[in-house]
């Protein structure tokens, strides 16, 4: 069964980018059974909302075969717990040898779900060793995982997490480190492989959002540092060769800069554009002053005080400020001075 999720608009700041593309999650390898819910109504929900600000997005329990991957840029695969036929694997390596897309998604070694004796790991090495790499079969967590580095995936991207994953092991020279742990073993790479291109990250956890069915232990890795950011920004590479930097708008908005341009007016920078309906003392405060109205104008706010503001220190609180891609910025106090 295949279900279409219908795209919702086009981001006007990336419509230089946009491609008219599709993306393909497999459900039908095992992405359901015990805790795992990595489908895009269940765990994997998030990260196929975001998605649809760039691509259509599709989901598919069928048999993979190179016919149906062909009407896809780029193939998502959710840790698979059920292995993948022979016939699969060979389409999965041709569909990216002629120009299309692939993310790998593993987990640790012994994550075998429905005890059917194969994990995520064994089932991908059967067959990535044509891309250069394969996954050690090891179990490592860590966070922060700040050995990020500059790479056409990790745009915006500061820190990552890793609860019960693998680590990958390279032996080609077209596979590149995305990121890394303290130990210096691979945990996202990414790397080209003929005409396509493929990117692998040895844990399922970063990209669950904690929602799915409610008898299973679900995590919210894709709120936990960057995790989501990185998510979009490898599948939008995949697809596109381009990079991009979703936190831009998979992440609240920030106040940026304080302006004091009088007394009487204060002048707030947020890092995007922001929706009008923001309310004093609702929105907004700022302390030992009164504000008489506020001016929402793309990516700042005129504050206009009912007094001159006194000399000294003052704290602007803001909460639940709503940037254009809909995410609400959390209770936060900004110090100044004047």
């Amino acid at each position: 069964m295949k279900k279409l999720l219908v795209i919702f608009g086009i981001i006007a700041v990336f419509s230089s980018f946009f491609f008219a593309s599709s993306i393909l999650f497999d459900a039908g390898h095992g992405q359901s059974v015990g805790n795992a819910d990595w489908t895009i109504d269940g765990a994997y929900s998030d990260f196929a909302h975001a998605l649809r600000r760039f691509f259509e997005v599709y989901e598919t329990y069928r048999p993979l075969t190179l016919s149906l991957l062909k009407a896809y840029k780029v193939l998502v695969i959710p840790e698979p717990n059920i292995p993948f036929s022979k016939e699969e694997e060979n389409a999965i390596v041709k569909f990216v040898k002629d120009g299309g897309g692939v993310f790998l998604i593993a987990d640790h070694e012994g994550a075998d779900r429905n005890h059917d004796g194969w994990d995520a790991v064994s089932i991908y090495d059967d067959f990535v060793k044509a891309f250069g790499f394969e996954f050690a079969r090891d179990t490592q967590s860590q966070y922060p995982i700040k050995y990020v580095f500059k790479t056409p995936i990790t745009l915006g991207v500061k820190n990552v997490g890793e609860w019960a994953g693998s680590t990958l092991k390279i032996f080609g020279k077209n596979v590149h480190i995305a990121v890394e742990l303290y130990t210096h073993q691979p945990y996202v790479i990414y790397g080209t492989y003929g005409k396509g291109r493929f990117v692998a990250i040895g844990d399922s956890s970063p990209f669950d959002d904690g929602s799915g069915a409610s008898w299973k232990s679900l995590y919210d890795g894709w709120h936990t540092g960057d995790d989501g950011v990185l998510a979009i920004n490898s599948v939008y590479w995949l697809a596109t060769a381009k990079s991009v930097d979703s936190s831009i708008y998979l992440k609240p908005p920030v106040v940026k800069s304080i302006d004091i341009v009088s007394p009487l007016k204060i002048v707030v920078s947020f890092n995007k554009k922001i929706l009008p309906d923001v309310e004093i003392g609702i929105n907004l405060n700022i302390t030992r002053a009164k504000i008489e109205k506020i001016e929402v104008g793309e990516e700042k706010l005129t504050i206009v005080l009912k007094s001159a503001l006194s000399k000294g220190k003052h704290l602007l609180i803001t909460r639940g400020i709503e940037d254009v891609y809909g995410n609400e910025s959390p209770l936060s106090s900004v110090p100044f001075e004047y």
